[in-house]
């Protein structure tokens, strides 16, 4: 079980208008502590949750492809064989492991099948680098996305297999996954909105979640348009109502850059969480990323709305000029940067946010 320690907050946002730690039981149906920008929702009426509490911290961070599209870089397989496996996210390490559950969006395939896809890009690495993710302490990936089938339907079932031999949950529609930590039940879904979703699977899944008694609902979406900073209507439309339908957090994936962040009777919508450990681009243009992380407070079983969140604003790789893929948690101008930044694409989902003096 990981072990949870409160981090040293030094830099701390309010939002006016809106928005916001990992080991577990998983069932199927270090190096330096960050700075971080806390999110703080209306304030929550203490009396409300006096008494025994419990408290269930969730990071979350964006699209993760171990592995190449060998038609155009080997870059991420020699950083691989030089490096080795803890290379990879050894400085956002010490956030994953303070908390209780790391969740990701896994895109790609873990699969030794030579049958690619007919699309720009397939990815795939081998089985292997699932180890990655083990030493970077995540527990949970989404592969509801448009890479989870790059070499066909068996690189899927492959990469299911290889998860789940290494203790790694994944979700899935219609496969959800349980985590409990003390106690807490929490389910993970996965929705590829590419596929054209219904409104009723979202609906069917969360039922199926609070059937099974999840206590805290995790949602992932892969939606919206490629390099578009702002959330369209569709992913509006979808995020709205999967809290409609008791969804207690919502992910977003698949733009490849951040977006904004909304707050939706009082649960949060994370439109897009960038990409974050990404093999597929040896220099992507915009390297900003960030890690969500939300505390979810429950009295006798029953989720609180004081729940707390953060982000910690990182880059995807360590240089600025390529693509290292070891993501890095910023600090100084380059943080207050990404929190501008930040504001900005919020601004119209839920307001301004401003860093203490």
């Amino acid at each position: 079980m990981k072990t949870h320690s409160a981090g040293k907050t030094l830099v701390t946002i309010l939002l006016i208008l809106f928005l916001g730690t990992n080991a577990a039981m998983t069932t199927y149906a270090g190096e330096y502590a960050p700075e971080a920008v806390n999110l703080l929702p209306e304030a929550a009426d203490a009396k409300a949750i006096q008494g025994p509490t419990t408290s269930i911290t969730i990071s979350a961070a964006g699209d993760c492809t171990l592995g190449i599209d060998s038609r155009y870089s080997h870059n991420f397989n020699k950083y691989y064989k030089k490096k080795g496996d803890s290379y990879f996210l050894r400085k956002v390490r010490s956030v994953f492991s303070r908390d209780d559950i790391t969740i990701v969006n896994f895109e790609g395939t873990l699969t030794g099948s030579t049958k690619r896809a007919r699309k720009t890009f397939t990815f795939k690495g081998p089985k292997k680098y699932a180890s990655i993710l083990k030493k970077g302490s995540v527990e949970v990936v989404n592969l509801a996305n448009n890479h989870s089938k790059d070499y066909g339907k068996s690189s899927l079932t492959d990469t299911q297999k290889t998860l789940k031999k290494n203790k790694i949950g994944y979700c899935y529609n219609p496969t959800i996954n349980y985590q409990t930590v003390k106690g807490v039940k929490t389910a993970f879904l996965g929705f590829n909105a590419l596929e054209r979703i219904t409104k009723k699977q979202v609906k069917n899944g969360i039922s199926q979640a609070k059937k099974n008694n999840a206590e805290i609902i995790i949602v992932s979406f892969h939606w919206g348009t490629e390099r578009k900073y702002y959330p369209n209507s569709k992913q509006k439309s979808l995020g709205h109502y999967a809290i409609d339908c008791g969804a207690s957090l919502v992910l977003g994936h698949h733009p490849h850059v951040l977006q904004g962040i909304e707050q939706y009777k009082g649960r949060y919508i994370v439109y897009s969480l960038g990409n974050f450990c990404f093999g597929g681009n040896s220099n992507p243009k915009d390297k900003d990323t960030m890690i969500f992380q939300q505390t979810f407070t429950l009295k006798n079983g029953k989720l609180q709305t004081k729940n707390d969140a953060k982000i910690i604003p990182c880059s995807l790789s360590s240089h600025k000029n390529t693509n290292d893929f070891q993501p890095k948690i910023l600090s100084g101008s380059e943080k207050k940067r990404l929190i501008k930044k930040m504001n900005t694409l919020s601004k119209k989902l839920i307001g301004l946010f401003h860093e203490e003096k």
